[in-house]
C-alpha cells in the first residue's frame, strides 16, 4: 500500500505509511499506530526489511522499513497525513508513481526485492 503525502516534506508525493515514534513505545506499536492513522488499517508487523537516512533542506529522517501483514480487513482509506491511499501492485506499477525521496533506493534494496517478490 502506498500513500500520497498531504503535507510538506514531499506533499503530493508517494510513500509508505510512516511517521515519528512517541516515547516509551516501540518500533512495533509505532509501526501499527502509523499505518493505522494513515489508512484505518490493522497490520501486524514483522521483520526489518530496509533502513535509509533521508536529508532534504528542511528535513532529516531515518526511516526504517517493516515487511507487516495485515490483520482483518484489507480496506484501506486515507487518513491524517495522507491524501490518497493506495494498494499497489508489484508487477510495475512502483515503476510509475511519483515516489518521495528515498522510495527508489528502497523498491532496488535486495532485501526489499526478496521480500516482495520483485
Amino acid at each position: 500500500m502506498a500513500i500520497r503525502r498531504g503535507h510538506e516534506p514531499e506533499m503530493g508525493r508517494w510513500a509508505l505509511p510512516g511517521g515519528h515514534l512517541e516515547w516509551g513505545e516501540t518500533l512495533a506499536e509505532a509501526v501499527q499506530r502509523e499505518v493505522r492513522e494513515e489508512v484505518g488499517l490493522a497490520i501486524k508487523p514483522g521483520r526489518l526489511l530496509y533502513v535509509a537516512e533521508i536529508r532534504l533542506p528542511c528535513a532529516h529522517f531515518v526511516v526504517l522499513d517493516f515487511a507487516a501483514s495485515v490483520v482483518g480487513d484489507d480496506v484501506i482509506r486515507p487518513q491524517s497525513d495522507a491524501s490518497e491511499a493506495q494498494w499497489i501492485a508489484l508487477t510495475g506499477d512502483y515503476n510509475r508513481i511519483a515516489w518521495a525521496e528515498g522510495m527508489e533506493s528502497f523498491f532496488q534494496d535486495h532485501n526489499v526485492r526478496d521480500f516482495l517478490c520483485i
